[in-house]
């Protein structure tokens, strides 16, 4: 009869799975796939380079560089986004590539799927629910409550194929310039 064995990271379970690269005895839980067979956490850990490891501190500060360009960006795709097709897409295209830039650079130009995700939330609520659009249009006491603002500016940003395509390039332009 065999040995049992257990899990180096998580003594009280049982398991019959072994790092592919060190050795060590892993447990599903604690388990990363690897091109083949499955790496410990730590093995898994060393693949990733220093430009893909970015702190929860770094999303913060990301997240806010970009929110604050998205912030100013998304304002003037606001306000020259009626002068035509040509100068909306232009405009958003811009703005996505400026958000990145800002993230990019307040990170460290570090990258990731992750930091994506981020770029790409972040331009498009700098662009459809632009934080300086959201206060001008609340403070003139057309609209009575927040969540009325939020639904005209959703309708609006949907009611044009063009601003819809804007959008859609800005959050692209965003996300691709990270080059991962």
């Amino acid at each position: 009869m065999s040995k049992v064995k257990y899990c180096h990271f998580h003594p009280e379970t049982e398991t019959g799975l072994s790092c592919v690269t060190c050795g060590k005895n892993i447990c599903p839980k604690c388990m990363a796939e690897a091109a083949v067979g499955f790496k410990c956490p730590e093995c898994a850990q060393a693949l990733k380079s220093h430009i893909e490891q970015i702190s929860p501190k770094s999303y913060i500060i990301g997240g806010l560089s970009g929110l604050l360009i998205g912030t100013g960006a998304g304002y003037i795709w606001h306000k020259l986004s009626p002068y035509g097709a040509l100068i909306s897409l232009a405009v958003a295209y811009a703005a996505g590539f400026l958000i990145s830039r800002a993230i990019s650079y307040s990170i460290g130009n570090k990258i990731g799927v992750k930091i994506q995700i981020v770029a790409g939330i972040i331009t498009f609520i700098s662009l459809i629910y632009n934080p300086i659009v959201v206060f001008s249009l609340l403070t003139t006491g057309i609209f009575p409550s927040f969540s009325s603002v939020l639904a005209m500016m959703s309708i609006w940003c949907t009611s044009c194929i063009i601003k819809l395509l804007a959008v859609v390039i800005a959050t692209w332009a965003a996300v691709r310039h990270f080059r991962i």
